[in-house]
């Protein structure tokens, strides 16, 4: 169990259940924001941010251990274990914290959503992403040995029947925002239990204590960093609620939901290139550097074209999507799909491959007070459109100090004069698409205009070779 480096062939398939996963939330969202109230529809965003800090406390930080550890405990005995052992670690803790949820539900739903009303979607909401979390050490286990199809179908089959079962319980059934809990937590359940049948009979079940101490000893410090990382992806859509209304934040999250199409396109890239960064650090050390760094380049490249697309058009995409009263969604999405395309940077593993998780967590701690103060000082102000303001200051400070440390420890070589490029083109689309410039010109020359600016882009990567099949992890 060498893992892999992902080829032509496979790399459709591990980067297409993101983008379907993306896909599809904002192809039912027409329907699901012209039968949900933009009152009710905050409620679920504050109940899913409380979720995720519950998700992440009780995962320990494990997903990225197992990650890192899966190509360091090679032997098919000891990589069974380090499966099944953190699996049921990880059940056990989520177990404890999804039935405190239920017993505490009154309690919490009036501090976090100030909604006592809500006690129930906030107990179902927790538990759907709670249970669709387990699942995420069985795909990872398909990745990392390059099982490229049944990584794609338990992924994809899962988004499919979620949007399925959401819009028939929310529009056709009529159970209201409780729907938003129950349809993905009827998806997450059913291929968690397909994926455990799946292992069942073909990883031998081994439970060690050994694989699992190993890991905790990485995640551990890796703990605080994590929930400090949820908190910080969160906070905002909770001060926009806080400070204005739960209608305000589903406005922010409904922008924020369509930028954040660029951060799951980094992921689902980074499904084809992390298990190639790892094994050149682990196999061609410091000297692997500057190969990564010319492997990353298209990819940040189609990170950025994307970026680019969803800022210029973002306006149009929310007019199709949403209901008139999201609109002011536009702006959030036009500039944090700069904060969002940014993050790329954060997801290499230069310090858990040096076994730095201490520093991971001191940045992580450092993020959260940027994060939260920046945030909460243009949010009391602006609200909405201060808050993602404020994000995006915050997190080009967080990226650039985890940028500065992590190169200590591992110095990967990019290609900087032109990523330097890349993004300085986005954040002039970006610009342009907040102040609008265009404003009195016709519907017509506006979509000129934009479409010229994305086919710029696209024409010179083309000429670059990053839209070609070889151009990817090159």
């Amino acid at each position: 169990m060498k893992g892999f480096l992902p080829t032509a062939g496979n790399k459709a398939w591990f980067i297409a259940p993101t983008l379907v996963g993306a896909a599809l939330p904002l192809l039912t969202l027409p329907l699901i924001t012209r039968t949900i109230d933009p009152t009710d529809y905050g409620y679920w965003v504050l109940a899913y941010s409380f979720a995720a800090f519950v998700s992440g406390v009780g995962n320990f930080g494990l997903s990225i251990a197992y990650e890192r550890n899966f190509y360091e405990f090679t032997d098919t005995r000891t990589n069974a274990a380090l499966l099944w052992t953190t699996v049921s670690f990880v059940v056990l803790l989520l177990g404890l914290f999804v039935t405190t949820t239920w017993l505490l539900r009154d309690s919490l739903s009036v501090l976090v959503m100030r909604a006592p009303a809500h006690a129930e979607l906030l107990a179902w909401t927790v538990t759907a992403v709670a249970v669709g979390s387990i699942k995420t050490y069985f795909l990872l286990h398909l990745r990392n040995n390059g099982n490229a199809r049944a990584f794609a179908f338990f992924n994809i089959d899962e988004s499919l029947t979620g949007a399925i079962a959401t819009v028939v319980l929310v529009v056709f059934l009529k159970v209201g925002v409780l729907g938003l809990a129950w349809g993905p937590l009827i998806a997450s359940s059913l291929v968690l239990g397909l994926l455990v049948l799946r292992f069942v009979r073909r990883v031998p079940i081994v439970w060690q204590s050994a694989p699992l101490v190993a890991s905790l000893r990485l995640s551990l410090p890796l703990l605080p960093r994590i929930l400090l990382g949820v908190v910080g992806t969160q906070f905002d859509k909770w001060i926009v609620g806080y400070v204005g209304t739960s209608a305000g934040a589903a406005v922010y999250a409904i922008g924020q939901r369509l930028a954040n199409s660029v951060f799951l396109l980094a992921t689902a890239l980074e499904n084809a290139f992390q298990p190639r960064t790892y094994r050149l650090m682990f196999d061609g050390g410091p000297a692997a550097g500057a190969q990564i760094g010319r492997m990353l380049t298209p990819y940040v490249y189609l990170i950025v074209a994307f970026a680019v697309a969803m800022a210029l058009f973002a306006e149009e995409a929310i007019f199709l999507l949403a209901d008139r009263s999201y609109r002011g969604g536009a702006i959030v999405a036009d500039i944090l799909v700069l904060h969002f395309a940014l993050m790329f940077f954060g997801k290499q593993p230069q310090l858990t491959f040096a076994r730095r998780s201490d520093l991971n967590s001191l940045i992580g701690i450092l993020s959260l007070v940027l994060t939260g103060t920046i945030t909460a000082v243009f949010a009391v102000h602006w609200l909405a459109v201060g808050a993602a303001v404020g994000t995006l200051l915050a997190g080009a400070l967080s990226t650039g100090i985890f940028q500065a440390v992590s190169q200590r420890y591992y110095r990967i070589e990019y290609e900087w004069r032109t990523l330097l490029g890349l993004y300085g083109y986005l954040a002039v689309c970006c610009v342009l698409a907040v102040f609008r410039p265009w404003q009195g010109v016709s519907l017509g020359l506006v979509l000129v205009i934009k479409s010229a600016l994305l086919a710029a882009l696209l024409y010179a990567g083309w000429r670059r070779g990053w839209l070609r099949r070889d151009g990817l992890g090159a």
